[in-house]
């Protein structure tokens, strides 16, 4: 019985880690479009002020 309660609990722990590392891949997703968004707008920018 301690065998199946100790795999169990590794399981859950496995599980818990598993979904931290998906919720950093969204995260990390979330902030390279951030990152595209403000480089085009940056260079949107620039182009204006050569312009000028």
């Amino acid at each position: 019985m301690d065998l199946i309660e100790e795999l169990r609990k590794r399981d859950e722990l496995l599980a818990g880690y598993l979904k931290q590392i998906e919720i950093q891949e969204e995260f990390i997703q979330k902030q390279k479009e951030l990152i595209e968004y403000l480089e085009d707008h940056i260079s949107k920018i620039t182009d204006i002020i050569s312009g000028v």
